[in-house]
């Protein structure tokens, strides 16, 4: 009986780990937009703060970087909650070619962020310091 109990019990866990994992890489759980191609032109068009997050699933620099961008917005959202992030995935086959100055590869994945501000390009940014993207979005 109590063997019966253990591995049910090591069942549940497991599969609340696999889906707690696989939720924890969706846009929804980073408070991120899916891309949408003329809601992020029309963001960027009237000057407002954007950020393009090119991110594959399968990569676990994209997850540390998406979760640093996520914490330094809901860590300040006075200075940062107007901040739109739009996701890519990577993997998805109607992802645009290029997103402003910046090709998207069929060849390999990079994590990146593409900023906007005013209207403008401000960065294309690989890093996951959120002490640095502060620094692009001031």
């Amino acid at each position: 009986m109590f063997k019966r109990f253990a591995a049910l019990f090591a069942v549940l866990i497991a599969s609340f780990a696999i889906s707690t994992s696989a939720s924890a890489k969706t846009n929804a759980f980073f408070g991120f937009l899916d891309w949408d191609a003329a809601a992020a032109q029309a963001a960027i068009n009237n000057g407002e703060r954007v950020a393009i997050n090119i991110w594959a699933d399968w990569c676990p620099n994209c997850t540390s970087q998406r979760r640093s961008l996520s914490d330094l917005i809901k860590s300040d959202p006075e200075a940062y909650g107007d901040v739109k992030v739009f996701a890519i995935e990577y993997d998805d086959p109607n992802r645009p070619a290029a997103v402003g100055s910046h090709p998207i590869p069929n060849s390999s994945a990079r994590t990146t962020i593409i900023f906007f501000g005013g209207g403008q390009e401000l960065a294309v940014y690989g890093g996951q310091s959120p002490f640095e993207m502060a620094e692009i979005l001031m």
